[in-house]
């Protein structure tokens, strides 16, 4: 990775750590994101891919004290594909 990818790298980790704190303060009363998990009610307001990703990794985290085993799947699914997604945009398909 030359340089330049080097800088963009730190600049996506960057901008992930400044998106966690802005869900910190949802906690496990506020109960599931419903938005994530099925679509629902969510917000009129769309987020960037990073902000995406910094919210599943969120909601993971609060493992099954929140969210069922089959549900925490679904996200790590969903954060999969986001995480891959994020990969092309940045690098392009791998041949």
């Amino acid at each position: 990775m030359g340089r330049k990818g080097g800088w963009l790298v730190c600049g996506v980790c960057f901008v992930l750590a400044a998106a966690l704190p802005a869900y910190g303060g949802m906690g496990a009363s506020e109960g599931k994101d419903l938005c994530l998990l099925y679509g629902e009610n969510c917000p009129d307001r769309k987020e960037t891919i990073i902000e995406i990703i910094a919210r599943l990794k969120y909601e993971i985290a609060r493992g099954e004290a929140v969210y069922t085993r089959k549900e925490l799947e679904r996200l790590q699914r969903k954060l999969d594909d986001y995480e891959w997604l994020l990969f092309v945009i940045l690098y392009g398909s791998p041949r």
